[in-house]
């Protein structure tokens, strides 16, 4: 004899073997949100460590839980890696949960979208809990508790609690916007360490100063196994100004101005991320600027036109190139004493395929269409004849054409770098472009980009990718010969380029 079969939602029976697996996840029934904005001050507790890592954070109530979710990672200490889940129920898999993006679009899930959801219509009185999951794998459950409730603070007194002095969404100037971490213990537990067990493991270890009695088993020596922990971790330190400095990042930015500006294939890119992926990104846009349209003076013309001018100059009518394909030694030994006389390049020579800076410029000038190579001959094209003595047109053509004949990563790496540039974020020494040309990489890796025989994405790969721009644009700031002024100069040639592209 059988069980009797468990109704359905709507109160008709169906065979066990027939119900859906999983369940339907129901939408969450939410009420309206208070009428006066309200400042919640909510306690969140990583559950089963004891001793317990917690934070006691002030969250504007009208955030919904897609920024509640950035506002745990960051006053956490969390780096964002994997897949997260808010729930009613202390089960996060309990129903009814909130659900993401990717839980719809990959995953085919339903339910209520967390970020249709304000924390203020769910913690609504002391005592009310919400449950956050992160990292399916590990399962760190946190408990966010509400502890008390109060009104926004007033942005025309300075002296109001709990104010960040970042601005509220959709204000300018100095507004309060309270996203603080007021209190806290302990460190997070790094990613991917085993969850609970693992980290007291670890833990443990590190406050023995790795007594090797106290070393955890995974198969692994020591020193892979320190190597695994971030830098200086320190289980029972907490630095409450690195959670605020942290959170401070969450506050919105004007990037409306920079984003109207931008090609639509770089738009997309940029608002698909998560608010803690645009963090360098925003600080890019967000820099005055952008809505002012980038001009040239005549002399800042001339002279960042100079190494084009200067190749036109070498090609004249027509030149042979040597039977190996390179420009001939007395012009390379042009170029080289037009372009650098402080002779300040490395290597100087009379052989092109030693002195790479000519190389390059001649490729590039190649590739902006400014000369052609046929039947062993350079020849200026008809646009090059006709703009090389006119520095602002010549100047309008290779920014005009400067990211042309790119295609692909190497076209989404360069767009992303000429952000940076136009950001403001210009060094002349290529080693000091290293943290940009990071955040390139993290922001490619993001979408999907890696390397087909070596697997994960490399900062040297951004750098190879962009090499070619980044190369004419360093030729063209060397001729100005102006340190001081070249970040701006780079900032207004990057928008322009930027502003080229339909």
């Amino acid at each position: 004899m059988t069980g009797t079969p468990e109704p359905t939602v709507h109160g008709a029976v169906r065979p066990a073997a027939e119900r859906p697996w999983p369940p339907p996840n129901p939408p969450v029934d939410l009420p309206e949100p208070p009428v006066e904005p309200v400042l919640l001050t909510v306690h969140v507790s990583l559950r089963h460590t004891d001793p317990e890592v917690w934070r006691r954070l002030t969250i504007p109530g009208e955030l919904d839980l897609g920024r509640v979710h950035d506002a745990i990672q960051q006053a956490m200490g969390w780096q964002e890696c994997h897949l997260h889940r808010f729930s009613l129920s202390e089960n996060p898999y309990d129903m009814p949960h909130f659900v993401t993006e990717f839980d719809i679009e990959e995953q085919d899930d339903e339910g209520t979208l967390e970020t249709e959801a304000r924390l203020d219509q769910i913690l609504r009185r002391p005592g009310d809990t919400l449950t956050y999951e992160y990292d399916f794998g590990d399962s760190w459950t946190h408990t966010l508790t509400l502890e008390a409730i109060g009104p926004m603070p007033d942005p025309s007194r300075p002296g109001d609690p709990a104010a960040s002095g970042a601005s509220r969404p959709g204000e300018s100037g100095s507004a309060a916007y309270p996203l603080v971490c007021v209190a806290g213990e302990r460190a997070c537990p790094p990613e991917d360490v085993g969850g609970v067990d693992g980290y007291e493991e670890m833990a443990a270890w590190v406050r023995s100063r790795y007594d090797p009695a106290q070393q955890p088993d995974r198969g692994v020596p020591a020193e892979d196994l320190r190597g695994w922990l971030p830098d200086g971790w320190d289980p029972d330190h907490f630095d409450i100004d690195e959670a605020n400095a942290a959170l401070a990042r969450l506050a919105p930015r004007d990037t409306d101005t920079a984003l109207a500006l931008l090609p639509r294939e770089l738009v997309e890119v940029v608002t698909t991320l998560s608010t803690p992926a645009r963090f360098d990104l925003d600080d890019w846009l967000a820099v005055p600027g952008w809505g002012t349209p980038p001009t040239f003076t005549p002399d800042e013309a001339a002279a960042l036109s100079t190494p084009f001018r200067v190749m036109l100059e070498a090609v004249g009518d027509g030149l042979n190139l040597t039977t190996a394909g390179y420009l001939p030694p007395r012009v390379v030994v042009t170029i080289c004493e037009a372009l650098d006389p402080d002779h300040e390049w490395y290597g100087m020579g009379n052989r092109e395929n030693q002195m790479w800076p000519v190389l390059d410029l001649r490729k590039g000038a190649t590739r902006l269409g400014l000369i052609r190579k046929a039947k062993g001959r350079l020849t200026p094209t008809t646009t090059g004849r006709k703009i090389r003595d006119d520095p602002q047109r010549l100047l309008a053509h290779v920014v005009g054409r400067l990211t042309s004949g790119l295609n692909g990563f190497d076209r989404l790496a360069t767009l992303l770098a000429l952000v940076a540039a136009a950001g403001g974020r210009w060094e002349r020494d290529f080693r000091a472009r290293g943290p940009v040309m990071e955040s390139v990489c993290e922001v490619l890796a993001i979408r999907g980009w890696h390397r087909q025989d070596y697997g994960g994405l490399q900062t040297a790969d951004v750098w190879h990718a962009t090499a070619d721009t980044f190369g004419l644009l360093e030729e063209m700031l060397r001729a100005v010969g102006n340190r001081g002024g070249e970040a701006d100069l780079a900032a207004r040639v990057a928008r322009a380029a930027l502003g080229a592209i339909d």
